[in-house]
């Protein structure tokens, strides 16, 4: 028979329970916590993202090879003056009747060299700046996934914070009434099971929670102490319209908008360039000038004109002409690869997003609102001693690991959102 005090001892620490239900549990939190929306932290992304900043470098460095490629070749000047006189007995004898010769001369590219070489470089131009773009749909991806995965995380780990606090005050307490021989050790050897797994489920959160703070500050560059706090409405998330367009409206985006599949093509565009321009490359060079010998010509003073180029008898530039027409070959055939691959992942992530769609649609999402006052009557009623500690602990599970499923479940869908805006290459659906 249950004791007067043990009777008050539950209604208390049913109180208790109630009371820590309500309160909202800390979360892991580093010195500079930085409470910050979805918008806000792409904008720290795009501005301070070392890999971002690297890239437009490449972009600049590709633009300066454009105005190299535009710039004629200096003219040569060459000087030859004797160092001894035989005729006289000087040294580097200047006058009537010492030696010098003077040439100049200026280098022709024929066939259009010049203008092919700026024609490959522009092209390398504009690969450098459609590499820079899929950098940006790349690393925005893991951006965005970072922060959605962060913020249903820190949910979890409140509710589950919140449990253990409360399964911690059971623990004490029953702790205390089996030293007074009120509770059997079964009950409390199975509260403390359960508090254990608990912790060990906040432990591997706290792991993932701290990786995703650590990409976070990766990719926007913050300091170490910074702990982001996503500020993002769920409502606002959930009003997310997902009325899908069909495959190949949705395949039609990717080919307009997939800077990887743009570089695709701009690669065979630059291939045929650099065909044109090996093929111009075997035309030979030409050098034009002219020269001055004061004495050592058939006459005083000799000037004349040169003009010097190679004669094409065995190269003809026919190996960089074959390698330049296999690697078009070649990019021809990566961006058929490419236009396959952009057209699965379409196919897959459209996939993805209905399926998860269906199972968010037929969700209870008041079932959270539904589980919250049910563990309330629970919680009052082992108070009463009207249920079992183990039909209470079994209440405790269900409700802990219902409440985490509905938090996986929006955030699969939330990710399978973000996914098809990546494989698009453009926000199709946005929040």
């Amino acid at each position: 028979m249950l004791t007067r005090s043990f009777h008050l001892f539950l209604s208390l620490l049913a109180f208790l329970l109630l009371e820590q239900a309500k309160a909202e549990a800390p979360i892991p939190a580093a010195s500079d916590t930085l409470r910050v929306g979805l918008a806000d932290v792409e904008q720290l992304f795009l501005q301070q993202n070392l890999p971002l900043l690297a890239q437009k470098y490449n972009i600049e460095a590709s633009k300066a090879a454009i105005i190299q490629a535009k710039l004629f070749e200096n003219p040569e000047l060459s000087l030859e003056q004797n160092i001894y006189n035989s005729n006289t007995g000087r040294y580097f004898e200047t006058g009537r009747q010492g030696q010098n010769v003077v040439q100049l001369q200026q280098l022709f590219h024929l066939a259009g060299q010049r203008n092919k070489r700026i024609r490959v470089e522009q092209f390398n131009s504009r690969l450098t700046e459609l590499y820079y773009y899929d950098l940006v749909r790349t690393l925005r991806l893991e951006l965005r996934s970072s922060y959605l995965d962060l913020h249903y995380q820190l949910q979890q780990y409140r509710i589950l914070n919140e449990h253990a606090l409360s399964v911690q005050q059971l623990v004490t307490a029953f702790d205390a009434q089996y030293q007074k021989g009120n509770v059997a050790l079964k009950e409390l050897i199975r509260l403390k099971a359960l508090l254990l797994a608990l912790d060990n489920q906040k432990l591997e959160l706290v792991n993932e929670i701290n990786q995703n703070q650590s990409d976070l500050r990766l990719l926007t560059a913050a300091p170490t102490n910074t702990f982001f706090l996503p500020t993002i409405e769920e409502a606002t998330i959930e009003a997310a319209k997902t009325s899908l367009l069909t495959f190949d409206e949705a395949l039609q985006l990717a080919q307009e908008n997939r800077s990887d599949l743009q570089a695709a093509s701009t690669s065979i565009l630059r291939q045929e360039a650099v065909v044109k321009y090996e093929k111009a490359q075997a035309i030979p060079d030409v050098s034009l000038g002219g020269i001055y010998d004061r004495a050592g010509s058939i006459m005083y003073n000799y000037t004349g004109i040169t003009l010097q180029m190679a004669l094409p008898l065995w190269n003809r530039n026919q190996g960089n002409i074959k390698i330049a027409k296999s690697e078009l070959e070649r990019s021809k055939t990566l961006l058929t690869q490419q236009q396959l691959q952009v057209e699965n992942e379409v196919l897959q992530a459209l996939q993805t997003l209905r399926e998860a769609e269906q199972v968010y649609s037929r969700s209870d999402q008041n079932l959270s609102g539904d589980f919250k006052r049910l563990i309330n009557g629970v919680t009052e009623n082992f108070a009463k001693r009207n249920i079992s500690l183990i039909e209470f602990i079994d209440y405790y599970e269900t409700y802990t690991e219902t409440m985490i499923q509905l938090l996986q479940l929006r955030n699969s869908r939330i990710r399978a959102i973000e996914e098809l805006n990546y494989t698009v290459g453009f926000p199709l659906i946005t929040y």
